[in-house]
């Protein structure tokens, strides 16, 4: 099976959410105050940076794009036995302390002797732009 390769990966300490330890509302089933997190992780992977924003106006509002996006493989992700998620914090990129927060995937690199995708682009963007220091 080939394995691809990332093109000059980095490291990337992700902080997963934890939802079983999370406290949830009972009526709304929405994390109350504070969403737990499990410890940090550390992947290697290929970062790349939005040019820009744009904005794309839709029939249901507009929707902004990411930020950003890093590509794991998924043998990387099965070696630290980790499952990325929607909302887990990304801290570091490459050393660059970061705020952002995965935003949503894309599978990649499907391969027909590996069965399936080999890849996955998780986008970012970061939830309060405000707070960045």
């Amino acid at each position: 099976m080939p394995l691809p390769n990332l093109l000059h990966p980095v490291p990337v300490v992700i902080r997963p959410i934890d939802k079983p330890n999370t406290p949830y509302d009972s009526d709304f089933r929405e994390p109350i105050q504070r969403v737990a997190r499990k410890s940090d992780v550390t992947l290697p992977g290929q970062v790349a940076w939005a040019n820009d924003k744009q904005v794309q106006y839709t029939r249901g509002g507009n929707r902004y794009d990411a930020d950003g996006y890093v590509l794991f493989r998924y043998a990387d992700l099965s070696a630290a036995a980790i499952t990325l998620a929607v909302n887990d914090r990304i801290v570091s990129l490459g050393g660059l302390e970061v705020n952002v927060y995965i935003k949503h995937f894309q599978p990649m690199g499907h391969y027909a002797d590996a069965g399936g995708p080999t890849l996955i682009k998780a986008f970012f963007s970061d939830k309060d732009p405000a707070k960045q220091g």
